[in-house]
């Protein structure tokens, strides 16, 4: 099949990688070309616009960091939907607001084009590994569509209609940045105890503590590893969602309130590019700016 995939960052590279290496034809396009280079090595195409990358394409897939640009790459002047012949489907694999998806699927079937919001829950492990859970929010027919290339990407589940699938990855982030904060808390503290950190994973991972996300962050933070698996700002953006969410229905979510204001204190120190496994330094009220070192 012949897909184009906007955005090549820390998803959108492993995700155009497997899909190369799946035989499909792909076509590749984002902001800074250089960081397309390893799967433009590998055999993928290079469109100097997402408008180009989608033209006769059977399925577009996006990875971008954040709702105003998947908005131009999809509805601008430039964007998928201008193409001569634009993608058979749009499918966004990043997270955005509900009614965002909402607008590109209304706007996609006046184009005659099917529109998914499709995020997902792996990150670039899960990426690579063909692993991911992708959250899907569209129609049947549009889905069935597109489920041949997520089978190749990990585990599709249709979950509603048009912004279902963003809607339930705000509930996934919210849930998701919750535990990495404890993660990061109980690192510190371990630390604190003098407990050796190779035999609290252990003994964590026999008990109701033990998950796929102890697993990715605590290795890292053993090695001191702070490159991220998913930016600190990237979680700051899907909570501002999810508490935007919150606030419309007239929910008091505390427990993400609180997660947003100690990421906003690590992006505000300079750590808005690490992982988010560098939350262990509000606990430990490391309050000093992010050194060059550390950065990705």
């Amino acid at each position: 099949m012949r897909i184009a995939v906007i955005g090549t960052g820390l998803m959108g590279l492993p995700v155009a990688g497997r899909l190369v290496d799946a035989g499909h034809h792909v076509t590749v396009h984002t902001r800074r070309q250089e960081s397309a280079e390893p799967v433009l090595a590998a055999g993928a195409g290079w469109a100097d616009s997402a408008a180009a990358a989608g033209d006769g394409a059977g399925l577009a897939i996006l990875f971008l960091p954040d709702p105003q640009t998947v908005e131009a790459a999809v509805l601008g002047p430039d964007g998928l939907l201008s193409a001569a012949e634009p993608p058979a489907v749009v499918a966004d694999m990043s997270t955005g607001p509900p009614e965002l998806a909402r607008r590109i699927a209304a706007a996609a079937a006046d184009r005659g084009v099917a529109a998914l919001d499709a995020p997902v829950s792996g990150g670039p492990p899960g990426a690579a590994a063909g692993t991911l859970t992708i959250m899907a929010g569209g129609t049947p027919e549009a889905f069935a569509l597109a489920r041949p290339v997520f089978a190749e990407l990990g585990t599709a589940v249709l979950v509603g209609g048009p912004g279902a699938g963003q809607s339930l990855k705000l509930v996934n982030q919210l849930l998701i940045a919750g535990i990495a904060g404890g993660i990061a808390d109980a690192w510190a503290l371990s630390g604190a105890l003098g407990l050796d950190p190779a035999v609290v994973a252990e003994v964590v991972g026999r008990g109701f503590g033990a998950g796929p996300l102890l697993g990715f962050m605590w290795p890292r933070l053993a090695s001191d590893d702070l490159a991220p698996g998913f930016k600190v700002d990237h979680m700051i953006k899907d909570l501002t969602l999810a508490l935007a969410a919150g606030d419309e229905h007239g929910l008091d979510l505390a427990a993400g309130r609180s997660a947003q204001e100690r990421y906003r204190w690590l992006s505000d120190a300079g750590g808005g590019d690490l992982g988010t496994q560098a939350l262990y330094r509000h606990a430990v009220r490391d309050h000093s700016t992010v050194e060059e070192d550390d950065r990705p």
